[in-house]
């Protein structure tokens, strides 16, 4: 219970601090939410810092406040999102099946070498991210189509929510909101 009770905490003040109580405009906080979701959901992982900040700065997004949001994809989540991500790009794309079958498979020979050897041995290795690259290069155009369309659907709404809750938190503490 404790474990918890201090991981809520950490949540919590990573939200206020991280994001609610950054010292920027609210428009400039929420966009950076937003660049951070979208770039989330892209197969950029390892990259997603790095990608975040320049895409922050060219687009005059704030630099901190997506940056919680990039880690919506980890090497634990990455699976299952990149998963929905190419099967929503292969919907719209009309890619066959097979291809579906041809993701299982790669992604089932990725979980067996992993499983193989214990995850955080592997994920440190070159050889986990080169895999790792080689796999989302081969899933292309549909992974992508998929990771934008859904980082943007998840973004909207978190602009929105982002937006409201600086206003809101900036009010109750008595700061000026602009």
């Amino acid at each position: 219970m404790t474990r918890r009770v201090g991981l809520i905490q950490r949540a919590r003040s990573a939200v206020i601090h991280g994001v609610l109580g950054v010292a920027d405009t609210p428009q400039r906080i929420a966009w950076g939410v937003f660049l951070g979701t979208v770039i989330a959901w892209t197969p950029t992982l390892g990259f997603q810092i790095v990608l975040y900040i320049a895409c922050a700065t060219l687009l005059r997004a704030n630099k901190l406040s997506g940056i919680p949001m990039l880690f919506i994809s980890n090497p634990f989540t990455a699976v299952p999102l990149y998963w929905l991500c190419w099967r929503l790009g292969a919907a719209i794309l009309g890619t066959e099946v097979g291809g579906e079958d041809a993701l299982a498979e790669r992604l089932e020979s990725a979980e067996a070498e992993v499983g193989e050897h214990s995850f955080w041995d592997e994920v440190w290795t070159s050889e986990f991210w080169v895999s790792l690259g080689e796999t989302l290069l081969s899933l292309g155009k549909e992974m992508w189509l998929g990771s934008v369309i859904i980082g943007v659907a998840m973004g909207l709404p978190m602009y929105a929510l982002t937006l409201w809750g600086v206003r809101a938190f900036r009010r109750a503490r008595g700061v000026p909101t602009t």
